[in-house]
């Protein structure tokens, strides 16, 4: 993001008001708000100004602006309804030069203005970089409860749905495989994440998501996968030499694009585990 300054910096550091207009003038910042300049002479996005808002208000970023600045999966700043004002400074930090809620604190907030599926797709991504814990969530919501925070409900089903005890999804299209594959009558939510070595103790992969009573696994093939299909073929016949597992794979558009059609795919998948006798692993 674009770094941004007030007025009160720019003094601090020698810029003198006629200074800031011929910067203004030559390209090199653009007056966001009354006070607040942002870097560079693109056009001002909607993150931009809600940013520069926050500074010139000398309060903190809520909602969906702070869940933007924290780079959490699916949140979108929609419009200047993203909530800011004064907290605790315990539940503060600074992002890209903003201070902001901190990533319970977001958490929390975001509750109030997404769907379960997007705070859901939200919270894995929070857990997977540290900015939160299901165990502080879990210890929070007595309180929230009794306070009548709007979100509450949300927060106490989705982790009620989301075993406590996995690992954090590896990526949003992690997060996006295991809620569709909840479609699928009769599945659990798979283990997540899982390693796999073979007979002789030797390391083979990590696979993304796995129903190892079902001796299932599936590989979901993102962005990053484009342009190596042979790496992806030799990865997946070496967990299958390892497991016996059967594999489904699929792509971010067939999860993302084509929903329904990827989870009965998916349940075909796991019919065909649930027809055959499981094999032993390296037999």
């Amino acid at each position: 993001m674009r770094r941004l300054f007030t007025t009160a910096q720019a003094e601090a550091a020698g810029i003198t008001e006629s200074a800031l207009r011929w910067g203004e003038q030559k390209g090199r910042w653009r007056r966001a708000v009354h006070g607040v300049y942002a870097e560079g002479s693109a056009p001002l996005c909607d993150v931009d100004k809600a940013r520069a808002a926050v500074v010139a208000s000398r309060a903190a970023a809520r909602g969906r602006l702070a869940g933007v600045l924290h780079d959490l999966d699916w949140v979108r700043l929609r419009g200047p309804s993203s909530r800011f004002g004064r907290l605790n400074p315990g539940a503060l930090v600074t992002v890209e030069g903003v201070l902001c809620t901190d990533g319970p604190q977001t958490l929390i907030d975001l509750a109030a203005v997404l769907d379960d599926d997007g705070w859901e797709q939200a919270l894995e991504c929070a857990l997977r970089r540290k900015l939160a814990s299901i165990a502080d969530l879990d210890a929070r919501l007595p309180d929230l409860a009794r306070a009548r925070t709007p979100g509450t409900a949300r927060i106490r089903r989705v982790l009620d749905r989301r075993p406590r005890s996995v690992v954090p999804t590896g990526s949003l299209l992690e997060t996006l495989f295991v809620q569709l594959a909840r479609r699928v009558d009769g599945l659990p939510d798979p283990q997540r994440q899982v390693l796999v070595i073979n007979r002789h103790g030797d390391f083979v992969a990590y696979v993304d998501v796995v129903w190892t009573d079902l001796g299932v696994f599936n590989e979901l093939d993102g962005q990053q996968h484009i342009g190596q299909p042979v790496y992806d073929a030799s990865r997946e016949t070496a967990v299958v030499a390892a497991t016996g597992w059967l594999c489904g794979r699929f792509t971010w558009y067939e999860v993302v694009r084509t929903p329904a059609t990827t989870a009965r795919k998916l349940a075909a998948v796991i019919d065909q585990a649930r027809a055959r006798p499981m094999a032993t692993p390296g037999a």
